[in-house]
């Protein structure tokens, strides 16, 4: 009787394979006549698919040079839910479209630890990408290392990267955008980098190690490296590491660039910024915010401080971000930035703070700009005080984003609350992103709703995001009803 079992299931596998592939045809025949997605045209589930992979709703956080989504955070991680192949799991149909749109797969975020097995998945994402100009964020993570960290030789290096760089550098004549973050130096593969062999990078980052207490190591590599990317005839953005800026300022083509990323000494961004015709966004870190002072002294081959007075004019820059431990005044009273729309300004060193307001009100009448996004983030706890001052600025009338990441209370929510029907501080906010906020029960909302509606030439508030907040029931009761009505609100 066994045997005969056996028989007849083995007898009836190809028409059970049969009706399953039918079952699979009709389900598939069925959702894509009555699913609405799935009669959407091609373009618009394409166009869906890249915002969902590129949800970047944490760039706003970061401080560097990709801050604004340049590099999409579709990840080649296997459990990463930004990966592609999430969608192509969801019916036949999308699994075509993902597999058949190059542009999905151009974009790759790639962590290199050494536990996860990349290289076969890379090559398929390279693949798949086509011809089409890759966006590329590397970062190599080491760990279990018994090696003395001040020996950079005695260091291992992970043995993926090496094989990784490689796939890319064979790929190297479709680099569009590169942001590279080595553990602790470059692997000798990037210097089959040879110039002209970079045609349509636009945009460069790279880290040769991620820890700034570390000695430099060697630089001939990092030279030969940059040398070769600053052949492009694309190249209009760049990053670069401390030690190899203040070596190496006369090698950077700064005239054609039109955003730069740098951590340098004071003394050396006076010198360099004049030669920036083309500048639109300067980004700018004071090395005593990322460097302790004693490692930092060892670094430099001057001072980092300036004494010159003169006025440096870009007429073109319109974002200016900064991340200063020194005053901000020692930087803003060089400049004039008569197209300045957006500022940023991280403090980390709260005692600075209001040398910085005289200093900002001076650029802003200075330059005869108005701001229309502005970001503040000071962990001094007179800070509040600090912001609430600002934004009574005249030049800020035309604000609006305003982002506070610093701790805010009463104060700060009670001058942004609509009091009148006709005017308001800050008339033209549309969209205002909170850090932690300490307020009274019904004051959140209520300053959102007093914002809620279009009054002349009073903007509406359309977006609301804060961080961590003292969840009162009234507040979410409003945050619900303004949700419902068309505010986009993420509390």
């Amino acid at each position: 009787m066994a045997i005969d079992y056996h028989q007849k299931q083995h007898a009836l596998t190809p028409s059970i394979s049969s009706y399953k592939s039918v079952q699979a045809k009709l389900r598939d025949a069925w959702l894509a006549k009555d699913t609405p997605i799935n009669n959407t045209p091609i373009e618009i589930l394409i166009k869906i698919f890249l915002t969902t992979l590129s949800d970047n709703v944490y760039d706003r956080w970061e401080t560097h040079l990709f801050h604004d989504g340049s590099l999409p955070r579709i990840s080649l991680q296997r459990d990463s839910f930004l990966d592609p192949m999430i969608l192509a799991q969801v019916c036949g149909q999308w699994r075509k479209v993902v597999l058949s749109t190059p542009l999905l797969w151009s974009s790759i975020n790639i962590l290199c630890s050494e536990k996860k097995r990349l290289v076969p998945l890379l090559n398929a994402w390279l693949e798949r990408s086509g011809t089409y100009p890759l966006n590329i964020r590397f970062t190599e993570c080491i760990s279990g290392s018994d090696a003395d960290e001040r020996d950079l030789e005695c260091l291992p290096q992970n043995p993926l990267t090496t094989d990784i760089i490689s796939l890319l550098v064979n790929q190297a004549h479709r680099w569009k955008t590169i942001d590279f973050t080595f553990a602790r130096r470059l692997p000798a593969v990037l210097s089959s980098l040879s110039l002209g062999s970079l045609p349509l990078l636009e945009t460069a980052s790279i880290m040769s190690r991620d820890a700034t207490n570390e000695n430099f190591g060697e630089t001939a590599l990092l030279e030969t490296v940059w040398r070769v990317i600053h052949s492009s005839p694309s190249l209009c953005s760049g990053r670069w590491e401390l030690e190899y800026l203040e070596n190496s300022l006369d090698e950077i083509p700064w005239a054609q660039l039109t955003t730069i990323d740098v951590t340098m000494s004071l003394k050396s961004l006076v010198k360099i910024l004049p030669l920036c015709h083309n500048l639109v966004e300067l980004r700018y870190t004071d090395p005593l915010a990322v460097y302790n002072p004693e490692t930092l002294a060892s670094r430099f081959r001057s001072p980092n401080e300036c004494h010159s007075e003169s006025k440096i004019v870009l007429p073109e820059v319109r974002f200016l971000s900064l991340n200063m431990y020194q005053p901000a005044s020692t930087v803003l009273n060089h400049l004039t930035l008569p197209a300045l729309l957006s500022y940023d300004i991280r403090v980390c060193n709260g005692n600075a703070q209001w040398s910085h307001l005289s200093s900002l009100k001076d650029l802003l009448t200075r330059s005869g700009c108005h701001l229309e996004a502005f970001t503040y983030d000071n962990p001094d706890p007179e800070a509040e005080a600090a912001v609430t001052e600002i934004l009574s600025f005249p030049e800020l009338s035309s604000l609006i984003a305003l982002d506070v990441r610093h701790r805010t209370t009463d104060k700060l929510i009670d001058l942004l609350k609509r009091t009148c029907p006709d005017r308001s501080i800050l008339p033209c906010l549309e969209t205002l992103f909170l850090g932690p906020c300490s307020a009274r029960s019904g004051a959140l909302s209520g300053m959102a709703l007093s914002r809620q509606s279009i009054i002349e030439e009073i903007a509406s508030l359309r977006v609301m995001e804060v961080g961590r907040w003292e969840r009162h029931t009234v507040d979410l009761e409003c945050f619900q009803t303004l949700s419902d009505e068309g505010m986009y609100l993420r509390v």
